[in-house]
């Protein structure tokens, strides 16, 4: 969202929501199989049955929110100010690949500016 404050003062926010949610419901023997045609196929040992010795990996499902909010300044039509503020919130319900991966996180900006 825009919103002109003044006519120098241009303000924006903005809000995000994410969210997923999937599960391990297959064996190995189930996934799609490559179809060898013209050449011969690589002699691979059968390792399905220890790869179905895995149950479970990850329950993939997360909600992750992120708000911002800034604005841009304008001195004179060639210099101008801008500044932004974020805060980001990531709250996985499961450990994921690389373990517990929820956290929140403050990140900004400033910079100045000149059009030509």
């Amino acid at each position: 969202m825009d919103y002109q404050a003044t006519e120098k003062l241009l303000v924006n926010a903005s809000f995000t929501y994410n969210t997923a949610e999937d599960s391990w419901n297959w064996n190995f023997n189930d996934r799609p199989q490559l179809i060898w045609m013209g050449a011969a196929k690589p002699n691979y040992d059968n390792t399905n049955d220890y790869n179905d010795l895995i149950d479970s990996y990850s329950d993939l499902s997360y909600e992750q929110y992120e708000v911002s909010l800034g604005g841009t300044y304008n001195f004179s039509e060639a210099l101008y100010t801008t500044a932004s503020v974020t805060y980001s919130d990531f709250d996985a319900k499961e450990e994921f690949v690389y373990g517990d991966e929820s956290g929140s996180a403050v990140y900004s900006y400033v910079g100045v500016g000149y059009r030509f």
